[in-house]
């Protein structure tokens, strides 16, 4: 090599240098997708969990889910509460309630209520129960009033939100359903919120959107504080949102059109003291 080769080689060498003084190489986008796995989850959640909690190193190391269910097949949080994890359930199915306290006898550190949530009770239930401000994870399944339940908690502020989305209302439609404190599933699409809706409640309340699995039904949001962690260029919805992989093969609201039926082919929601009629709004 010659002198000027030499030269032009060591001037090459401290432009990277100074460009890159830690010699730390680009990082990939995070491929969450590739980490779907169930152990208990419905639809791979368990493993993409996993992942996020190797990028996000947990604290508290303390988990809540409502509604919970029985706690076993669908569960968003037995395999964390296996791995020692502390936590707090929520069902409001009486039924369900009873196997839901059977399944969790040999885990103590996992307390478990039967209640019905709606925006004006869920934080006293977390100070009533136990659950630290600084929560890792919480989970949000109720098949109604989801959206409502997240915008009003405040003083606890989890590390990462799992919460179910509407998948038959693809970006950017905003939609919500109405605020009832009776809403619940009947089977059709009427639940939950948009995917667009949810970002930009997401956003609203300082979180970023990471996720949605494959199939079309669960969201995952980060305190933005953590979102550079996961090299994701493009986190909107028009990019992340899965459409619905489950229920009829057509007549869906979705572009695939699967999905539950409409909202609107069934009459209203029925509850002891009435009815609800069903409107989706624009949040």
């Amino acid at each position: 090599m010659s002198r000027t080769q030499a030269l032009e080689a060591s001037l090459a060498i401290a432009l990277l240098v100074i460009a890159n003084p830690y010699g730390v190489s680009e990082a990939a986008a995070v491929d969450l997708e590739q980490y779907e796995r169930s152990v208990f989850s419905q639809g791979g959640e368990d493993g993409v969990i996993e992942k996020i909690f190797e990028i996000i190193e947990p604290t508290t190391r303390f988990a809540v889910e409502f509604g919970a269910g029985e706690g076993l097949a669908g569960s968003n949080v037995r395999n964390l509460y296996l791995q020692g994890w502390r936590g707090f359930q929520i069902e409001g199915n009486p039924r369900k309630f009873a196997k839901l306290q059977q399944n969790y006898r040999e885990l103590p550190q996992v307390k478990n209520l039967l209640a019905w949530i709606w925006p004006g009770n869920i934080e006293f239930l977390f100070e009533t129960h136990g659950v630290p401000e600084d929560l890792d994870f919480l989970v949000i399944d109720i098949d109604s009033n989801d959206y409502w339940v997240w915008k009003v908690i405040h003083a606890f502020r989890p590390k990462v939100v799992q919460i179910e989305y509407n998948a038959a209302f693809a970006p950017p439609k905003r939609a919500v359903v109405q605020y009832h404190p009776m809403n619940h599933a009947d089977s059709t699409d009427y639940y939950g919120a948009s995917i667009q809706s949810l970002y930009e409640l997401g956003k609203r309340k300082g979180y970023e959107l990471i996720y949605c699995t494959k199939s079309g039904v669960n969201l995952f949001f980060v305190d933005k504080i953590y979102y550079d962690r996961f090299e994701i260029e493009d986190n909107s919805p028009t990019k992340l949102y899965r459409p619905p992989s489950f229920g009829y093969e057509s007549g869906g609201r979705a572009p695939n059109g699967r999905g539950w039926k409409r909202s609107e082919t069934r009459g209203p929601l029925e509850y002891m003291q009435g009815k609800i009629q069903k409107y989706f709004v624009d949040f």
